[in-house]
């Protein structure tokens, strides 16, 4: 229900309705053109040669396709923030912008560009290894609570069983969901109000979760996860053998942070016989 609050894909003319008028069927975008003279989501650009005069310089600059494109390029004015001066001359353009267009920017959140933390790979078997050390970091700071005496063992046992939290996986969803109010029936369970002990003590109570986003809660609240203990490619290195600890599994792991995960394809299976 989350994509109903989110951007729509554009229908294309042709084909959403019949115009009675005939002679509106002959308008310049219909004829020759059809559905194709628009791009759906994630349609890569395929024109023909009637809609470009017969020719085409340079696809990559004159198309645009929502497939290849970055929708959340950060603010780079071309400035080295990493010094004084450039910082100052950042934050003065920033607040320009915030001024101008007060709806998009706020003056309080800048954020420098070699501050900015680079995301994580998007591959299917690298997102599998991120989810298990966003966890495992969740886990590890939920002990150092537990050592510096800020919440109890019995919570914390609680809080995993409510998150479902068997070996390196868990599930956040009856959590934020509930945070979010859209479980009432489990505000005042045992095991929730201890998950909320839980979080209050490693500083993840506190996400506002937004409800008209196209991000589900969950996802929302895994981003803050990142972004609260700054979560990166290279901690996640140094985590790995604490993470992993069966050896042939750490292989895999490590194929697939070096961008070979076709290694895992060529493993076969063998079914035994009883």
């Amino acid at each position: 229900m989350q994509d109903f609050n989110a951007e729509a894909t554009p229908s294309p003319f042709w084909g959403e309705r019949q115009e009675p008028n005939i002679l509106e069927w002959f308008r310049i975008e219909q004829f020759g053109k059809g559905a194709s003279s628009r791009l759906f989501y994630n349609e890569v650009p395929n024109p023909i040669w009637i809609r470009h005069s017969g020719h085409v310089h340079d696809a990559e600059e004159e198309f645009y396709s929502f497939t290849k494109a970055n929708q959340d390029y950060p603010l780079i004015f071309g400035m080295d923030t990493t010094t004084e001066e450039g910082r100052k001359l950042f934050e003065a353009e920033y607040l320009a912008l915030a001024e101008c267009t007060p709806e998009l920017l706020d003056k309080d959140e800048i954020i420098y560009p070699h501050q900015i933390q680079q995301k994580p790979n998007q591959e299917a078997h690298f997102q599998r290894l991120w989810k298990t050390y966003q966890a495992f970091t969740l886990k590890e700071n939920a002990k150092e609570a537990v050592e510096a005496g800020k919440i109890s063992s019995e919570d914390m046992h609680a809080a995993g069983k409510f998150l479902g939290a068997k070996g390196s996986q868990m599930s956040v969803a009856s959590y934020v969901y509930t945070k979010a109010g859209l479980r009432p029936a489990l505000e005042q369970d045992e095991g929730f109000l201890a998950t909320d002990r839980v979080m209050a003590a490693i500083g993840m109570n506190e996400l506002a979760i937004n409800l008209n986003s196209a991000m589900d809660p969950e996802m929302q609240f895994w981003s803050n996860v990142g972004v609260t203990y700054q979560l990166s490619e290279e901690g996640m290195k140094k985590n790995l053998a604490m993470m992993i600890t069966d050896p042939s599994n750490r292989m895999k792991v490590e194929a697939i942070m070096e961008g070979r995960a076709g290694y895992l394809e060529e493993e076969s299976t063998k079914e035994l016989k009883a």
